[in-house]
């Protein structure tokens, strides 16, 4: 895709802190980080979300995420966890729109509170049971 930062990342069109690359995906530093080593992992292919990307690739990118996960963890200093996600459309905040994981390496005392933004509802059985019919696999 022509106007995507990332597709130009991947073309070498863009420089990039590349951590890891294969013949299906690329990891590089997150250039507007919220924690030293945020790193994203992205398909070589475009593909805007988790809705058109393949199993295959999907399959590589969580396998990279681990083997980055534990590097940020075994070499950065306090690192103790990680958060992995992704967000999938304009309502869920995606903002490129090329399907990429970010891996943030979480320290004790980083301030970034991914449970601040999370509020429970407060759901009914019978709401429950409502949205296991409709989704169940």
């Amino acid at each position: 895709m022509m106007d995507c930062v990332f597709c130009k990342i991947v073309n070498n069109e863009l420089p990039s802190y590349k951590v890891y690359e294969d013949d299906l995906v690329l990891a590089f530093l997150d250039l507007n980080p919220v924690s030293l080593g945020h790193t994203l992992i992205i398909p070589k292919k475009h593909y805007q979300n988790i809705f058109d990307i393949e199993n295959k690739v999907l399959k590589r990118i969580a396998k990279v995420s681990k083997i980055i996960a534990s590097k940020l963890k075994e070499n950065l200093d306090d690192v103790s966890g990680v958060n992995i996600f992704q967000s999938n459309g304009k309502t869920a905040e995606q903002v490129v729109m090329h399907y990429h994981m970010h891996i943030i390496p979480r320290r004790k005392q980083d301030n970034f509170r991914i449970n601040d933004c999370l509020k429970s509802l407060k759901l009914e059985h019978n709401q429950f049971k409502d949205i296991l019919n409709k989704i169940k696999v």
